[in-house]
């Protein structure tokens, strides 16, 4: 998930190479989603779609902020990052195949990140490897600051929250 504020739809679809279809579905279920979010958000909601590099997010956080959201339930890791003005500002990954209390950090964490970290260790210790806390500390660290999560409804759903959209064909010249 891609999660850009100030930026207009529109404008973050145009800078991502892909356009409106006009068709909308209740659960991200296409390749690319695109949603207004009542928290203030742009969102593209990406589904086996490529993982986009760091070059197309300085692209897409130029004048803007975004947050980024990687999710694999198969191996257990997850991912996030903040970018501003085409910078990434923080990074926060977990890799369960490398160990279940895996996490590597970098750059200047958002203020709530302790707090959620505590948590999720607090959770890891009690649960010990039976269940993997850890793997939610990026998920939750990119839900509090953008109000959306992966795996639930958007805030203030309407039913019918994303818009299915589609590469823009490349014509050669």
């Amino acid at each position: 998930m891609i999660a850009v504020r100030g930026l207009d739809a529109n404008s973050l679809y145009t800078r991502y190479g892909v356009r409106r279809t006009g068709q909308r579905e209740a659960i991200a279920e296409s390749p690319v989603c695109g949603a207004t979010v009542s928290t203030g958000w742009e969102l593209l909601y990406l589904n086996n779609y490529p993982r986009p590099h760091d070059a197309v997010l300085k692209v897409l956080s130029a004048d803007a902020e975004l947050l980024f959201c990687d999710v694999n339930e198969t191996c257990m890791s997850s991912f996030a990052t903040g970018w501003k003005n085409g910078k990434e500002t923080w990074t926060v990954f977990h890799d369960s195949q490398q160990a279940i209390d895996h996490l590597v950090t970098s750059g200047e964490l958002p203020g709530n990140y302790s707090e959620i970290c505590e948590s999720r260790r607090s959770d890891q210790t009690e649960d010990g490897e039976e269940l993997d806390d850890m793997f939610g500390i990026p998920i939750d660290l990119f839900a509090s600051l953008t109000g959306i999560r992966y795996d639930m409804d958007l805030p203030e759903s309407t039913g019918s929250d994303f818009e299915t959209l589609e590469p823009v064909e490349q014509v050669d010249s």
